[in-house]
């Protein structure tokens, strides 16, 4: 029988679930039988843009993080662990960001590129003390993106370097994409309302001078203008939006950042206010750009 592998996903925000659904294909591949707990609807609508990650095993659930929660601190904060159902027959846990699971899990694996505690301004001392004292008594491997793991994770005596996880399918069509068909520039602030305005003035700026020199322009269903130009549609990011990019004026979150490395678009990341994650992304994209 395969072993079993049970991935619990932090779902603030579809980047997380395409991450742990990407890992859980991976596992897949080589020989686990994994159950990813995630709700439902989210990775119904990752796998309307990633094909790929279609067939995975779902148990409907969300730890329901948000940022307000990391403020109210203990014991709101860890609730879902008492909402989540029996996970001791599986052999292997892996949880996406949030140390707490130690407390369920002693031995689970924790992937993380970031702690909430840590990124989070005004994150409650008495949450930050807890995961900081469970990681200290456990020691957990923890696995974390190469490029983009924070110092916190990389600190951790468990910390284990990884790639990025890139979907197969845009790999492979990215190499079949000639150089002459990037074309298009891509502007997005993602699932999160916080830079909509900042997207406005730049898509406004756009409509006054036209695309050049690029020839569409895509932009994020939520701002897309009622009348708007031949030239500037609505963002779908499938894999034939991603291959058609030359460059992109983004939030930078992991997954994007991830899909825009992949077809080799230039990327100009947007500057996020009080946000440690997107700050510590932007200044990696500005190296990586740069050759350092």
């Amino acid at each position: 029988m395969s072993p079993s592998c049970a991935i619990i996903v932090c779902d603030h925000g579809l980047g997380h679930v395409r991450r742990c659904a990407l890992m859980a294909k991976e596992r897949e591949r080589l020989g686990e039988q994994v159950t990813m707990f995630a709700p439902a609807a989210s990775l119904k609508r990752l796998q309307r843009a990633i094909p790929y990650t279609k067939g995975l095993a779902v148990h409907d659930f969300s730890t329901n993080i948000t940022p307000d929660l990391i403020r109210q601190g203990l014991p709101k904060v860890v609730e879902w662990l008492d909402r989540l159902p029996n996970i001791d027959d599986f052999e292997t846990v892996i949880c996406d960001n949030l140390p707490e699971i130690l407390a369920r899990r002693p031995d689970a694996i924790i992937s993380a590129q970031f702690f909430w505690h840590d990124v989070i301004e005004g994150a409650a001392g008495d949450y930050a003390e807890y995961c900081d004292h469970l990681l200290e008594q456990h020691k957990p491997t923890l696995i974390g993106c190469e490029l983009f793991a924070m110092e916190a994770v990389r600190n951790q005596p468990g910390y284990i370097p990884v790639g990025l996880y890139k979907n197969p399918e845009l790999v492979d069509a990215a190499q079949a994409t000639s150089q002459e068909k990037r074309t298009d520039l891509l502007i997005t602030g993602g699932t999160t309302p916080v830079l909509r305005e900042q997207l406005r003035r730049t898509i406004s700026e756009l409509l006054k001078n036209g695309p050049k020199p690029y020839e569409q322009v895509y932009v994020d269903q939520e701002l897309i203008p009622e009348e708007a130009p031949y030239w500037m549609l609505a963002a779908d990011f499938s894999i034939e939006m991603y291959c058609k990019l030359k460059a992109a004026c983004c939030r930078p979150g992991l997954g994007v950042i991830t899909d825009l490395i992949t077809v080799g678009a230039s990327i100009q990341p947007l500057h996020e206010a009080n946000n440690r994650e997107m700050e510590h992304n932007a200044s990696v994209v500005k190296s990586i750009s740069k050759g350092t």
